[in-house]
């Protein structure tokens, strides 16, 4: 995504002045994947998938592969990670991936007898017990809403139950998706109950927020996460005859930052 009407987030950045993300080659590496060594229409090993997902060769960031999401309606796309790689974070990771997104995307229609409407969008989710209610929740880590005129937040978004109402921490709708490869970077700790989101090196910082130790209330930060999932699931239909469809690449978790590090770099880095 990128702010402003023209820009890419990678255009606006080399504009502004901003650096790229850079980061000490990450020493505690727990996953990368570049998608390389997995056929075509395929998933990675070790990975479930959900919905119209697997891995192209038609565009890369890096080598000749990435994730595909393909076009819905609604629902979720996406490839989902359990087990010790993930369990392994505890409650503090830094992670990363690339993205792009293809235009124009689309949204919503505004029903009869409302005034405003919303297609709301996550690409990164993980799944925990809430450190506060100790119920299951979803933490949406990399999550957007688009209104009727084009327009998009990011957000953090913590979803429960049918108990209790979901929370999120949200930025003004003032950025729009790039179709130009975007690095997305997001930090969670649960030691101070942070969160944080970058763009290309940037923070996003109205996404951002810092509890402080043991104040789980609008923050939910876990002390360890069971799944990490990537890809593009959205809660509302789009309009008929339009669908969001994306790619995603170099997907890095670490605990430490990874940042614009190459693949090579950060596998290396994991040994």
């Amino acid at each position: 995504m990128h702010a402003s009407k023209h820009f890419s987030c990678a255009v606006l950045a080399l504009a502004l002045g901003f650096p790229s993300a850079q980061a000490a080659a990450p020493s505690k590496l727990v996953l990368a994947e570049d998608f390389e060594s997995t056929p075509v229409g395929e998933i990675p090993k070790g990975f479930t998938k959900t919905g119209a997902v697997s891995v192209t060769d038609e565009t890369a960031h890096s080598g000749k592969k990435c994730l595909k999401i393909e076009p819905a309606i609604k629902g979720a796309r996406k490839i989902t990670k359990a087990g010790p790689e993930i369990t392994a974070l505890g409650g503090e990771h830094w992670g990363r991936l690339y993205l792009k997104v293809k235009l124009p995307t689309p949204v919503p229609v505004i029903p009869e007898g409302k005034k405003s409407a919303v297609i709301h969008s996550t690409i990164v989710e993980g799944t925990a017990s809430s450190p506060l209610f100790h119920d299951h929740i979803g933490l949406r880590l990399v999550s957007s809403c688009t209104n009727p005129q084009g327009n998009s937040n990011w957000l953090f978004n913590v979803q429960p139950g049918k108990e209790r109402k979901e929370f999120s921490k949200s930025t003004k709708s003032i950025y729009h998706y790039s179709d130009e490869w975007t690095l997305v970077e997001w930090h969670v700790d649960y030691a101070t109950q942070a969160f944080q989101l970058f763009f290309n090196g940037t923070e996003i910082s109205d996404a951002c927020f810092s509890k402080g130790a043991g104040k789980f209330e609008g923050a939910e930060i876990p002390e360890v996460f069971e799944t990490l999932s990537f890809g593009w699931t959205n809660y509302q239909a789009a309009p008929e005859g339009q669908a969001f469809t994306a790619w995603i690449d170099d997907i890095a978790l670490s605990k430490e930052r990874i940042g614009d590090q190459g693949m090579a770099k950060v596998a290396q880095a994991g040994r």
